[in-house]
Parts: structure tokens; C-alpha cells; sequence
């Protein structure tokens, strides 16, 4: 998996997010995971619902649009189901509480060192 920054405009929010592109990174995600780290978070490209089936902990779920704008941020716990939103074209899971501890919200813009795709 790819890994770079996550950032709101200049500002570094998770120094690592991990792209998840190929099929065993897109099926395996956070599952089989004690936690996630509060400076990671996986991007899903070309994503627009995710599950949290076989996962032990409860994460945030960022909905991006294809510009990076965030549509939805939501926190979620094991076994749930996102479906489909409108304008969604990416995901990022990070750690629960995390997108609130770092300041963003629907309406902010981000950016992905390496492109949303």
C-alpha cells in the first residue's frame, strides 16, 4: 500500500494514510486490527460505502467528494453498514473520535500527497 500525508490545506493531519488499491488491501482494510495508530488512517479510492464487519474497535468514517471535499463524517462501530452517498467517490477510515480531536468538518477540503486515485 502507498502511504503519504493527509493534509488540510498545508497542515499535515495523518502523517500516515495508507492507500488501499489492490484487492487484498481493499477487502482486508482495518479488519484483523488490535486498534489503528492516531497518525494513520486508509484511503479507499473510488469508494463510496464501506462495512465494519470482523473489525474489533469503532473508527470514523470520512466521506470525500472526487475534489476532496468532506460530504459526511461519521463514527461507526463494528458490524455496521455505510451505504452508498450521493457525491461520495472516496473513503478514509482513522481512529474513532479522530477527525473531531483534529478539527475537520463537512465542507473542509483535503488533500492526498499522490492524488485520490
Amino acid at each position: 500500500m502507498k502511504v503519504a500525508p493527509l493534509k488540510t490545506g498545508n497542515k499535515v493531519i495523518v502523517p500516515n494514510c495508507f492507500k488501499a488499491k489492490s484487492f487484498v488491501s481493499r477487502f482486508m482494510g482495518l479488519m484483523g486490527r488490535k486498534q489503528i495508530d492516531p497518525n494513520e488512517a486508509v484511503l479507499f479510492p473510488k469508494c463510496n460505502s464501506i462495512h465494519t464487519f470482523f473489525m474489533r474497535f469503532p473508527i470514523d468514517v470520512i466521506m470525500i467528494s472526487d475534489e476532496g471535499v468532506i460530504i459526511e463524517i461519521k463514527e461507526t462501530t463494528p458490524w455496521r453498514m455505510l451505504l452508498p452517498r450521493k457525491g461520495v467517490k472516496h473513503v478514509i477510515e482513522m481512529k474513532a473520535q479522530r477527525a473531531k480531536e483534529i478539527g475537520i468538518q463537512v465542507g473542509d477540503t483535503l488533500s492526498y500527497d499522490g492524488g485520490w486515485r
